[in-house]
């Protein structure tokens, strides 16, 4: 942005309960809003968070914005659902201080975008293409992404609810524009570009906030001179920039909550005195007529000591350490004047995260750990209650799972556009070492240093993620905390089964570690990790085949052939034995067929896992300590290594 005398704010890109014609199938086939918020809650969150001007941008209408148009500062916006003609390509256009004659006209003018946008420029509304490298119906192809770039001068540079690989890539691609770059995708396109200067594009901000959580947490900053025309002539002019934070996959998954949650109490009919049918009187009792009769906080704390009473029973600790957490973060919030609009968006959600994660695995480790705990005498009624709590706490979840699939699907997209507009190869791979702490002293060691050498070796980063219990085997609830730990980053264990000897013989039992599956996820997204690989296929190396599935990351894994000389076991004990042997070898050959690649320490391992049934083709032997190639896949083919 260039200097100016002053700079002003507003947030460009913000919904509200009147988006009543949801774009979204999934929306559509619940007859849910995309928004629940309330056009004066716009305001005002946009006004607490320092925006100088305001308006909503709602799908094809104006009632959002009209709602709000009395008030200071607040102008009228919509944004327009377009399409390309020739390919029923999807996009969304946002037009700014439009008038109401304008928006009839450009209502039957949307169909195409080309009419749209010609419409709009008759009309001098300034108008921008929202989230360019976002592909509505799927992918985006590198052919729409440059009639985008021919068609608009005013892009989104900054989107709230889109993760920093792709607003960043978008910035690159406006930043690297030649005027020769232009008149090549006019050729090819056969689109006359618009404007002096088409290929300095002006990148503008906003939240595309559609739960009230994250209002003005992207926005855009410009100069001119305090009256709203001033501000957006420097938008056109380019005299702006697109402040703000990006979005997350943790963003997205709380304004779902949000949704839902809202959803629901209309589908409840919970802000009514009485429910209208008697099919709903006992739902209401587990909800109640939220922030009326109780404070929020109040009735969730009310809900977990209900639902989850062992958190607090025998002097438990974790039960009160949550409450002190949950007042901590939120509760402090929501005594503020500003509420919950006190701290940024991205701060809120690390808030909100934090709080609902902590509930979440303490839950999980209420029920799992007497399930691991050999002394432990369950029924099989509490067996199964505890395996259902803890997958009704993974059920509501959910939301974070489908926010990590959706934002990562288009990885591979972004790499092509990449390539396409600034001829290069993504960034140096960070990968991400999974390796089950349980496994060391079994060679483990050893492999996982070769792995993370090979990785090094060409260029990437490589991260060591574990998760192991307490040094102390005294008490199975003595679990390591969360942290760095001889270089490595620990994640605590929702529960932990230690080592040892079989409860009716047999032989030794190996020790056991549950990671928490929703915090390693939300490590690697959050930290940009772009590639997986597992050193065993152990629990951890499972959650690190979710995790690498879910984030549309390549996946390998090490294989070690079974010690030699393994002791056998007792008479009594062998066809036990045998039949577990059977059970883990059938396992371990479905875990290693869903990787990408897997890795060996030495030929002879490599033939083993041939085979045990895996194709020749994925099998890759590791380069050796004191030299490297050579050695490649079995039977042929090039050598891969992990984070490849």
């Amino acid at each position: 942005m260039t200097t100016s005398r002053a700079v002003y704010r507003a947030d460009l890109h913000v919904h509200s309960l009147c988006s009543e014609n949801p774009t979204a199938r999934t929306i559509r086939a619940f007859s849910a809003h995309e928004s629940y918020t309330e056009p004066l809650e716009v305001y005002a969150a946009a006004k607490a968070r320092g925006m100088d001007f305001v308006t909503i941008t709602d799908h094809n209408t104006l009632a959002g914005a009209l709602a709000v148009a009395h008030l200071p500062g607040a102008f009228l916006s919509t944004e327009f659902d377009t399409w390309f003609p020739e390919d029923g390509r999807r996009v969304h256009v946002v037009a700014l201080d439009i008038d109401e004659p304008t928006f009839a006209a450009a209502e039957r003018a949307r169909p195409s975008i080309y009419e749209l946008v010609a419409c709009l420029r008759e009309s001098g509304t300034l108008h921008y293409i929202a989230h360019p490298l976002f592909g509505m119906d799927g992918d985006i192809s590198p052919d729409t992404v440059e009639k985008l770039l021919l068609l608009f001068n005013v892009l989104e540079g900054r989107n709230g609810s889109r993760v920093p690989r792709c607003n960043g890539l978008l910035r690159e691609i406006a930043a690297g524009l030649t005027p020769e770059a232009i008149a090549e995708m006019a050729e090819r396109q056969g689109i006359e570009p618009f404007g002096p200067t088409p290929w300095r594009k002006s990148l503008t901000g906003g939240s595309d906030d559609h739960s009230g959580l994250n209002v003005a947490s992207a926005h855009t900053a410009a100069g001119g001179d305090g009256t709203l025309r001033g501000f957006l002539d420097a938008v056109a002019a380019g005299d702006c920039e697109a402040a703000g934070e990006d979005g997350s996959a943790r963003l997205l998954a709380h304004s779902i909550y949000a949704a839902s949650f809202w959803h629901l109490r209309e589908l409840l009919r919970l802000d009514e005195p009485a429910p209208r049918r008697r099919a709903v009187k006992l739902l209401r009792r587990g909800f109640g007529r939220i922030g009326r009769d109780v404070p929020v906080l109040e009735k969730t704390v009310r809900g977990v000591r209900g639902l989850a009473p062992g958190l607090y029973r025998g002097g438990d600790r974790r039960g009160p350490a949550w409450e002190e957490l949950l007042e901590r973060e939120i509760g402090a919030l929501l005594a503020c004047p500003e509420g919950l609009n006190a701290v940024s968006g991205r701060e809120l959600d690390r808030r909100l995260f934090s709080v609902a994660q902590r509930l979440a695995d303490d839950v999980v480790s209420l029920h799992l750990q007497p399930l691991l705990d050999p002394a432990a005498r369950l029924s099989l009624k509490r067996r199964l209650q505890s395996l259902f709590a803890v997958g009704l706490v993974h059920f509501l979840e959910l939301p974070y799972f489908f926010a990590w699939g959706f934002q990562s699907r288009d990885r591979a997209v972004q790499e092509a556009l990449r390539r396409h507009f600034l001829g290069e190869e993504p960034e140096a791979a960070k990968v991400a070492l999974l390796a089950d702490g349980l496994d060391r002293g079994q060679g483990g060691t050893a492999v996982d240093r070769r792995c993370a050498a090979a990785a090094a070796s060409r260029g990437a980063s490589v991260h060591v993620l574990t998760s192991v219990a307490a040094p102390s085997e005294a008490a199975p609830s003595e679990l390591a905390p969360s942290g760095r730990c001889d270089g490595h980053l620990n994640f605590a264990p929702t529960a932990w089964r230690p080592p040892g000897p079989r409860p009716r013989g047999g032989g030794a039992r190996s020790g056991l570690a549950l990671p928490p599956l929703v915090e390693v996820i939300d490590h690697l997204e959050e930290h940009g990790f772009t590639a997986v690989h597992v050193t065993s296929p152990g629990a951890m190396g499972l959650v690190g085949l979710v995790a690498a599935r879910l984030l549309h990351l390549p996946v390998t894994g090490a294989f070690a052939a079974d010690p030699a000389g393994s002791p056998l076991p007792a008479p009594g004990g062998m066809a036990r034995r045998v039949g577990a042997a059977t059970r883990r070898r059938g396992y371990e050959l479905w875990f290693y067929r869903h990787l990408d690649g897997v890795v060996t320490p030495s030929r002879a391992a490599a033939r083993e896992l041939v085979a045990r049934g895996l194709a020749p083709g994925r099998v890759r032997v590791l380069p050796s300590p004191e030299h490297r190639g050579g050695q490649g896949a079995v039977e042929g083919g090039t050598e891969v290594e992990p984070g490849g």
